[in-house]
């Protein structure tokens, strides 16, 4: 084979670590290969220790409940009704779509509408930010309800129109 690669040349005139080369470069491979798992087996007992840290935190809390689609939603819809009526606005209507599938975990979103003053706005938005479960807000529309001439009277705020989609996130069950 090698007097193939090498003209001329025969088995005998060849230099012997040539002959053995390519074991030579699959043991220092395999060297390589062994010095990084035993590395990577070396950061086990501190890889561990920052499993249990996380499992004591209890991360499914910012999860919206388990099971059907429509539970999580309930789930979300009744933490925004009570966001914005704990804060002065005043809710419109709330609709909640198809939920999508996102591997092992489920994005639920609520359509939502709702009237509010400029400050019941920043105290509900401020309150769904620090939610458990994290609620996410997209698409946020704010219009005023006033004419463009219109000039409010000393410490009277104009009401607004509110719009934005809300979601979170759901873990599926495994099966």
């Amino acid at each position: 084979m090698l007097s193939t690669l090498l003209p001329g040349f025969t088995g005998t005139e060849l230099p012997a670590w040539l002959l053995h080369r390519h074991y030579d470069l699959a043991l220092a491979e395999d060297l390589g290969k062994l010095e990084r798992y035993r590395r990577i087996a070396g950061t086990r007992p501190e890889v561990a220790r920052q499993l249990e840290a996380m499992r004591s935190k209890d991360p499914r809390k910012f999860f919206l409940r388990s099971g059907a689609a429509a539970l999580s939603a309930a789930e979300a819809q009744e933490a925004v009704r009570a966001v914005v009526e704990s804060n002065g606005g005043k809710l419109i209507t709330m609709q909640a779509p198809v939920s999508r599938e996102e591997g092992r975990y489920r994005m639920v979103s609520v359509n939502v509408q709702l009237t509010s003053y400029i400050q019941a706005l920043r105290k509900i938005l401020d309150a769904i930010d620090g939610n458990t479960p994290f609620l996410f807000i997209d698409n946020l529309m704010i219009r005023s309800q006033v004419p463009g001439s219109f000039r409010p009277q000393p410490g009277v705020e104009p009401e607004m129109f509110v719009s934005f989609d809300l979601y979170g996130y759901s873990l599926v069950a495994a099966t």
